[in-house]
């Protein structure tokens, strides 16, 4: 097969990707409908259809030239019907769409359609049907900045397009007699071309990933040689995270979005501790409900830095009405990651959005050990850097110590530029350096130091 016949199956694979991903670059019209089991054992009675029915608003308005112009809510006995929807429902909706004429997509907020569902759906409405897959794969989409990132996207992407493509060959769109049918079928590859054609694309791209990942690894390694504390910030989406690192490093290049997965790029900023120690930041990507653990599987080569973190904080938007629910997930996500070193036991639960509260007392999710913070007016910043120090001090087996050093000489100087000073009081010619230090860097100073005069 020569190379211009290879790049023009190439180019129709990725045509096939862009129409099955229902790519939008005009934006919609969004009609929401939010399905919920009405009761039985697969009841959600963690939450409510409308505090679901709130986040998937949110998910249309994080995508730019995207609105809102309907919601409603469905309940239903299951999920798992060919049709999804009962016959009574799916012609009440029909009629809702072909009345309402500024509809332009419907957005069923459930986790994944079946492909029979999906294509049963589109054939009845006429117009293109979104799952919480597809919406947040346009999101990831249009946030991701980076090389990584937009790798990243396209790896998440390829289980879903293989699903789509086991449907198409399985007749379901053909039996179904759609138009996105017949187009997915009329094009000139086979389903063995198609493939074999997805195999070596998503070959190139977890090889692309792996490069990245190597370098990742290169770049933590420099890191650790620097003996740098690092912190990691986890959180459900749109908690505040990139806020809670502006906040705690005054970092003015951070600039905080309102809205779901403002965030896809795994970024590190360094900050400052009441003791003078430094300490590396890692804002990393929110988590969400309702989401294929698929979807999230590709994006932990990014989220590697957050877990080889020395501590780990949990930031929460304690004004949320579902933040009990959303701890839940963060918390299930993190314990299926390959964490070393016991690092979940050194998690700092933070309360962020405090200032939007009243009596915080109401609460019953906040334990004694969590921290409640603004990071809009500076509330509990000052305690939550302290609780930091702690616990690095206590994970990393720092110490700190008063050591009594010749002012200006070779054992001060070499104070000053391996450790972190927290404070210094001249004793005439000497100083008292306190200091908060590393075990490797105070048996140095030993060496060089102590034991050099003891031999003398």
């Amino acid at each position: 097969m020569d190379n211009n016949h290879l790049d023009h199956e190439r180019a129709q694979v990725q045509d096939f990707i862009d129409r099955q991903l229902k790519l939008a670059p005009m934006g919609h019209q969004v009609l929401i409908i939010q399905p919920y089991v009405k009761w039985g054992n697969n009841k959600d009675r963690n939450t409510s259809p409308d505090i679901k029915l709130d986040e998937s608003q949110s998910l249309v308005h994080t995508l730019a030239d995207w609105k809102v112009v309907d919601m409603i809510k469905v309940g239903l006995t299951t999920f798992q019907k060919q049709t999804f929807f009962g016959p009574g429902n799916v012609d009440s909706i029909s009629e809702m769409i072909a009345q309402d004429k500024r509809i332009s997509a419907v957005f069923i907020s459930v986790n994944i359609l079946k492909p029979i569902q999906h294509q049963h759906l589109e054939h009845r409405f006429r117009v293109p049907v979104y799952d919480r897959y597809l919406m947040v794969i346009q999101i990831f989409r249009q946030h991701a900045v980076t090389r990584e990132a937009k790798l990243q996207v396209a790896l998440a992407e390829v289980p879903y397009i293989w699903s789509r493509i086991r449907g198409v060959h399985e007749g379901y769109l053909e039996r179904l007699g759609t138009e996105a049918g017949q187009i997915a079928l009329s094009d000139n590859l086979s389903f063995d071309d198609k493939k074999d054609l997805f195999k070596e694309y998503e070959k190139k791209l977890k090889k692309s990933i792996e490069k990245l990942r190597s370098h990742r690894k290169h770049l933590r390694h420099n890191r650790k040689n620097k003996d740098l504390p690092v912190v990691a910030i986890v959180g459900y989406t749109n908690a505040g995270k990139t806020s809670l690192v502006k906040a705690l490093t005054d970092d003015a290049g951070l600039v905080p979005k309102d809205c779901l997965f403002a965030t896809l790029d795994v970024t590190v900023h360094s900050g400052m501790l009441p003791s003078n120690m430094k300490v590396l930041y890692i804002d990393t990507i929110g988590f969400i409900s309702d989401i294929p653990t698929r979807l999230i599987e590709p994006f932990v080569a990014t989220l590697e830095d957050a877990m080889f973190a020395d501590i780990v904080i949990h930031v929460r938007d304690i004004s949320h009405p579902n933040v009990k629910v959303q701890k839940e997930i963060v918390e299930t996500t993190l314990k299926g990651m390959n964490i070393a070193n016991n690092l979940l036991d050194y998690v700092i639960d933070v309360g962020n959005k405090v200032d939007r509260l009243g009596d915080t007392t109401k609460y019953q999710d906040l334990s004694d050990e969590s921290v409640l913070v603004s990071c809009t007016t500076g509330i509990g910043l000052d305690e939550l850097k302290s609780k930091i120090e702690q616990q690095i001090i206590k994970r990393t087996g720092r110490r700190i110590m008063k050591i009594r050093v010749r002012t200006g000489y070779d054992e001060y100087e070499w104070l000053r530029a391996h450790t972190a000073i927290v404070s210094i009081e001249t004793d005439g010619d000497y100083s008292v350096v306190e200091v908060v230090v590393t075990k490797s860097d105070l048996d140095v100073f030993k060496s060089l130091f102590i034991c050099k005069k003891k031999k003398n």
